[in-house]
């Protein structure tokens, strides 16, 4: 790996506005190739196992790669003369014929559908736990209700006025409105955490089969530090306290349809990835 980040960029393909991502021969020392993610070089480097061809120059204001030709095979030996992640044994890496992009040492990516399945599951796994929790709260709103039409009906029976509808405080109580909103952040944070620190991802993710890791680094088999689970949880549930919150739970859910590491905003906060492990 190299501490040297080079400025500049590879050439685009035809086409394009920027090339994609993949390896590339390294500017700083052509006996490596570095990893390009789409916006820029990263500090992730590996041995150029496929020699430049002689007469072929590498660096900034030399020419990378030679058009190729129809028929032409592609001088550096790869299937796509721009740069696409080399295959890596065991991961997918087309869906539909389409590239999948890659983390740096070429683990797929988690796509957005498949992530916004995981947080319905996991809504859904959440919401059922913090219900039970907060049983008795919902029992006595329940009964307020019950008490109140039963009243309306009665009113209505006798030909007498209708009660006026009670307000909100007289249903559930400002005590029991804040528990059910403690009971819900501290359930859902620690639902988070726990998890991704334990198994890497929540039982949702795990379910349609996505990791949480490093990001570029999605073979790490290291656990996620105490600090990125808690800070990534937090940054999650804090946006359930406040309706005002509203757009940044948005933006934060789809960042990953534009993000070239298809990283949204907790991502990028603890610097982590999604990928897709089977």
């Amino acid at each position: 790996m190299s501490s040297e980040i080079p400025v500049g960029s590879p050439p685009a393909p035809p086409g394009r506005h920027a090339a994609p991502t993949g390896w590339y021969p390294d500017p700083v020392n052509p006996a490596n190739e570095r990893y390009w993610d789409g916006w820029q070089w990263s500090r992730t480097t590996r041995p150029n196992e496929t020699p430049t061809p002689p007469g072929q120059l590498t660096g900034y204001g030399r020419q990378l790669y030679a058009p190729q030709q129809p028929g032409q095979s592609n001088p550096y030996g790869q299937a796509n003369p721009y740069g696409q992640p080399s295959p890596v044994q065991g991961y997918p890496q087309s869906y539909g014929g389409k590239p999948v992009p890659t983390t740096a040492d070429g683990v797929p990516l988690a796509g957005w559908w498949w992530r916004a399945l995981a947080i319905v599951i996991d809504a859904f796994i959440v919401g059922t736990l913090s219900s039970l929790l907060t049983l008795p709260i919902y029992r006595r709103m329940v009964q307020a209700f019950t008490d109140y039409f039963t009243s309306v009906f009665e009113a209505a029976g006798r030909g007498a006025a209708i009660p006026p509808q009670p307000d909100v405080t007289s249903m559930i109580s400002t005590t029991d409105q804040l528990t059910l909103l403690a009971v819900g952040l501290v359930v859902h944070t620690a639902y988070i955490a726990l998890f991704l620190r334990w198994r890497g991802a929540t039982p949702g993710k795990l379910a349609v089969g996505l990791k949480v890791v490093p990001v570029d680094e999605g073979r790490s088999t290291a656990k996620l530090s105490w600090s990125t689970v808690i800070i990534r949880a937090l940054f999650w549930t804090i946006p359930n306290l406040q309706t005002s919150l509203i757009v940044l739970r948005v933006v934060d859910v789809l960042m990953p349809l534009w993000n070239p590491k298809r990283q949204a905003l907790h991502d990028m906060v603890t610097k982590t990835q999604v990928v897709k492990i089977r």
